[in-house]
């Protein structure tokens, strides 16, 4: 990242930290939603294309999260922030979404490409390599 102060890249357990508190707001959500489609089918299970739509609705949030703050609620809390990996600056939205789909490429290995933020030399997972994003943490205010 060039022409900026030297910045910390977050670790692991902040970020998994920030994880565990988006999946507690998230959650209502979900099931807010989930109900809201069952209660317009009378009650019965959701189709396939209306289980897509939820899961389409709930990336479009953390999209519009990084895309308009830089961090979803829970990486906000813990003082981080996703950044192009080269600039700084908020990635673009093209960039966003290739980081929210690298997700399930991630996951698939047994969470491997998560964990690899361990021991990639710039705490990269494999979404973040697939963005081109690194995630930083911000220094606390001072006192």
């Amino acid at each position: 990242m060039s022409g900026r102060s030297p910045v910390e890249l977050a670790g692991f357990a902040p970020r998994l930290a920030a994880q565990l508190i988006d999946i507690l707001w998230m959650l209502p959500v979900g099931v807010a939603l989930e109900s809201l489609g069952r209660f317009a089918r009378g009650g019965a299970e959701l189709s396939p294309g209306a289980e897509i739509l939820l899961q389409l609705i709930a990336g479009l949030m953390v999209v519009l999260f990084w895309a308009s703050r830089q961090a979803t609620p829970g990486k906000m809390a813990m003082r981080l922030r996703v950044v192009d990996a080269v600039t700084g600056t908020t990635p673009a939205w093209t960039a966003l979404v290739a980081r929210y789909l690298g997700y399930a490429v991630a996951a698939l290995p047994l969470c491997l490409g998560f964990l690899a933020i361990l021991w990639d030399p710039r705490r990269q997972g494999w979404h973040d390599r697939l963005a081109g994003t690194v995630v930083v943490q911000d220094p606390l205010p001072p006192r």
